[in-house]
């Protein structure tokens, strides 16, 4: 779940440090969950650039699923 709410975190945020921040941990925890959830899918979830970070069409989709499951979850417990 954890990798799952930071995906959705940095996609709403647009940023590893803003996603950082609101989740209260390191940048690099965000950076190291990010490339382990596009390692397990075999897709690259954003475009990095030195200045953004946008959601690839992929990012996009699964995204929108990762929302659906986190709210099952939360209704769930």
């Amino acid at each position: 779940m954890r990798a799952l709410e930071t995906l959705v975190a940095v996609a709403d945020t647009g940023g590893f440090s803003a996603a950082a921040r609101q989740l209260s941990i390191s940048a690099p925890s965000v950076t190291r969950v990010i490339q382990e959830l596009e390692t397990d899918l075999g897709v690259t979830l954003f475009h990095r650039t030195t200045r953004t970070v946008t959601l690839t069409d992929a990012g996009d989709a699964f995204v929108a699923d990762a929302r659906q499951l986190i709210e099952q979850y939360q209704a769930a417990t």
